[in-house]
């Protein structure tokens, strides 16, 4: 994990604080933290990354990810010989790890949460905000020639990486296509992508490794027991990162309390802001135990994370989607694609709008094809498919 000293730490965005907070959290599970050195460069892309959208957001996140590449692969490079490690598992935005499992001579294993990087039927260029129904238009021949930019870019930093270290440059087109000359781990499924062309190399689709949720604190619990069973319930949540919105919220919570439903809302960092909203149908906390709540809810009103969007898939939840960046934008537009809920623009939430879209998923067709994703997804292995194939690689 790339580690960097930032001063004011508590005043920095919330995605930053969020990133700031993750070595402690992992460390805190049992696991051991590596902390790589950060390159001057590092703080500078992460300062600039939450407040952009888009393929603008893309360029930066690829910029920061191939900053201090050789340093980096070096580390890794030692901590796995020291470690005896026979293997290295690493997100496909990783290359450090890449390289380092290179430098080290061990097979690399790259891990998608989706098939999101890879060119789908239909689907717009990745890393655009552009809706499907864009194809064809200027904005979309120069999303695809501005990706097409950034992957010879992408390609190129790495290269001139792995040559610096005395490796041979692990080829072109890596951004769109199965990272890995050893194995791919996607943790989707067919049915979730819609479209999805062919793909080259050794890949396994797993399904969506999620957390089972078996185990609810007091707090947790208190939540759970609270909720009514006989009405119908709506579940809130912009995330981890987008929740400091309260404006937002305010929007959302006003639109679905009209169409008459309960309310359940997870406002993290806007959760003191929204005290007055509360009321016997509108119940705002903090934080909730999501995988045991999508238990119970009918429906959905998220930002269209990729935890969030697996785990409705994975419980038959339909979604109205509000994406603010990253693969959200890409999520939205998959979820329409799937037939399992709608999409909302972010500038346009007025109460007419929220109310009719989160009306429409009451709809039995949104819940039928949920539903059906749900039971597919019963077949695929998830988290433990995923640990067997990384145990039990040659």
């Amino acid at each position: 994990m790339v580690h960097a000293q930032v001063p004011f730490a508590t005043l920095w965005p919330e995605g930053v604080r969020v990133a700031l907070s993750l070595p402690a959290a992992i460390a805190a599970e049992g696991a051991e933290v590596v902390k790589l050195s950060a390159s001057p460069g590092s703080l500078w892309y992460a300062v600039r990354l939450p407040r952009a959208t888009g393929q603008a957001e893309l360029e930066i996140a690829l910029a920061l990810f191939t900053s201090g590449l050789d340093a980096q692969a070096r580390q890794l490079a030692a901590h796995i010989r020291r470690t005896g490690a026979s293997v290295v598992v690493g997100d496909y935005l990783m290359p450090a790890a890449l390289l380092g499992a290179r430098l080290a001579e061990r097979p690399f294993i790259a891990l998608y949460h989706s098939a999101l990087p890879f060119r789908a039927e239909g689907a717009p260029p990745f890393g655009t905000v552009l809706p499907e129904s864009a194809r064809g238009s200027d904005a979309w021949r120069e999303a695809e020639l501005r990706l097409k930019r950034m992957s010879a870019d992408f390609d190129s930093r790495i290269a001139g990486a792995a040559r610096r270290l005395g490796l041979e440059p692990p080829g072109d087109g890596l951004l769109l296509r199965p990272i890995s000359r050893d194995l791919n781990l996607l943790a989707t499924a067919p049915e979730l992508e819609p479209g999805l062309l062919p793909l080259a190399g050794n890949v396994l689709m797993t399904g969506p490794c999620l957390s089972k949720g078996s185990a609810v604190d007091s707090a947790g619990q208190a939540v759970l027991d609270m909720l009514p069973r006989s009405q119908r319930l709506v579940y809130v949540s912009l995330g981890t990162v987008f929740n400091g919105q309260p404006a937002v919220f305010r929007a959302l919570i006003a639109g679905a309390s009209a169409t008459g439903a309960h309310l359940v809302v997870s406002a993290g960092a806007s959760f003191d802001a929204l005290a007055d909203l509360r009321s016997p149908s509108v119940h705002i906390h903090r934080r909730v135990p999501q995988v045991p709540l999508l238990q119970r809810v009918d429906a959905v009103v998220t930002h269209g994370g990729n935890n969030t969007v697996q785990e409705c898939l994975a419980t038959g939840r339909p979604m109205v989607v509000i994406p603010f960046g990253g693969d959200q934008v890409a999520n939205a537009n998959r979820v329409e694609r799937l037939g399992v809920g709608v999409r909302m623009s972010a500038t346009a939430l007025s109460l007419d709008a929220v109310r009719a879209a989160v009306e429409t998923l009451s709809e039995a067709r949104f819940a039928e094809c949920a539903w059906e994703i749900a039971r597919a997804l019963m077949a695929y292995g998830g988290t433990r498919a995923a640990a067997d194939a990384i145990l039990g690689f040659p």
